[in-house]
């Protein structure tokens, strides 16, 4: 096995490009989604766990509560699998292109 000093040596990626590739438009609403769903989902959880002390404020508050929690592990998931198939979709397509040019 390399070892990581040497891969990294080796690498074509240098910060000037990665910061570049981190703040494209895409990743970039990405890395938002991601954000947004940490935030809302323990909103909605801490909502729904405790939404009040009337009997319609309850229900109601544990309905909003579980709206929020839904959307924001949507948010949380859809972003974090999102960046993480960009990457590796990105990485695959500078590969393939690197075996062509060789």
């Amino acid at each position: 096995m390399a070892d990581p000093e040497d891969v990294l040596s080796e690498s074509p990626v240098d910060f000037e490009s990665a910061v570049a590739y981190a703040l494209h438009p895409e990743m970039r609403r990405l890395i938002i989604m991601y954000v947004v769903g940490a935030v809302l989902l323990p909103t909605g959880l801490a909502l729904f766990l405790d939404p009040g002390y009337g009997m319609f404020t309850q229900v109601l508050g544990r309905l909003i509560g579980l709206g929020v929690a839904v959307v924001g592990a949507t948010f949380l998931f859809a972003g974090l699998v999102g960046a993480a198939f960009k990457v590796v979709t990105d990485a695959n397509l500078l590969a393939a292109a690197d075996l062509d040019g060789r």
